[in-house]
């Protein structure tokens, strides 16, 4: 069943990137007509939106792992905030990508792009702790979970920023073809099963590698 899974993972987002860069493709900016670049958004709004889920799913581990103590809920925790990770750093460098075409500068302190780079940081910070506290299994995750759950904050200040806040970078992205609308939905589809895909597999790992580990002892 899980192999079926991710081979229609891989057949959606190969599909979502034919019909993106095809029937779908959006004009470049106004300088550059041409230029393929705005079509990123068919990543950057998928990685986006995948980014701040993981975060939920961490929230509701991390809840997991305070009420109940339970390895599992540690383990997917671990596995979602590598993959959120990920998607942060997806985000993160295709915004800049798009600013670079559109703006002409790589990077600016606007709301939206310091909540966004505050998310990545926060995923990087999560994962250094799981790696580097001393003590017991069980104090870590612990630990890590208190972290996660401040942590979360920041997502209700990503979705503020992009709505609400007077920011350079626009709200919303306006579509002119049917096309276009399909090839980001297919996107946004197959890349939140991409997500799901990897925080399931990357949580057997987990779990594999730590049975190996209490074998050991």
């Amino acid at each position: 069943m899980r192999r079926m899974l991710i081979v229609f993972t891989f057949i959606l987002l190969t599909a979502a990137l034919w019909l993106g860069l095809t029937k779908g493709s959006i004009e470049g900016p106004p300088a550059n007509p041409d230029s393929p670049v705005r079509n990123i958004i068919y990543a950057h709004v998928p990685s986006s939106i995948c980014s701040l889920l993981c975060f939920g799913v961490l929230f509701v581990a991390a809840i997991g792992v305070l009420s109940t103590g339970r390895q599992g809920w540690d383990q997917l925790a671990a596995a979602t905030a590598e993959v959120g990770l990920v998607f942060a750093t997806v985000l993160n460098l295709t915004g800049m990508i798009w600013s670079r075409a559109e703006w002409n500068t790589w990077w600016t302190a606007s709301p939206r792009l310091i909540s966004a780079a505050i998310l990545w940081f926060l995923y990087v910070v999560l994962i250094i702790l799981r790696s580097s506290l001393p003590g017991s299994t069980q104090r870590r995750a612990r630990v890590c979970a208190v972290f996660a759950i401040i942590a979360f904050l920041d997502v209700p200040m990503v979705i503020i920023s992009a709505r609400f806040l007077p920011d350079i970078h626009r709200a919303s992205f306006d579509f002119t073809s049917p096309w276009q609308y399909a090839a980001f939905f297919l996107s946004m589809i197959a890349t939140v099963m991409l997500a799901g895909v990897l925080i399931a597999l990357r949580t057997d790992l987990i779990r594999v590698n730590t049975l190996l580990e209490q074998e050991e002892y």
